[in-house]
């Protein structure tokens, strides 16, 4: 990653991700639970699952390179400063 990475940005796609995967977790949950869920809907909520899991940790590794890519950097911004306008 060159020049300044844009935290509040990698920082805001990855609270979303994080939220979506909490998401698709709990209605799998929910249907793996109801013993009346057809197979189809499980497997495509299995498969939602996966993604959102992966657009996690997708999330996460750019977080991870964008702090490596600065050495001795902190990051500039609290989780507070997450959802203001700049």
């Amino acid at each position: 990653m060159e020049g300044r990475p844009d935290w509040l940005a990698l920082l805001t796609a990855h609270i979303a991700a994080l939220q979506e995967f909490e998401c698709v977790t709990k209605a799998l949950t929910a249907a793996v639970m109801d013993r009346n869920s057809a197979p189809a809907d499980l497997r495509e909520l299995f498969t939602a699952e996966s993604m959102a899991r992966y657009t996690v940790i997708l999330t996460r590794i750019r977080l991870v390179n964008a702090n490596n890519s600065q050495p001795g950097f902190e990051l500039p911004i609290a989780a507070s400063d997450i959802g203001k306008q700049i």
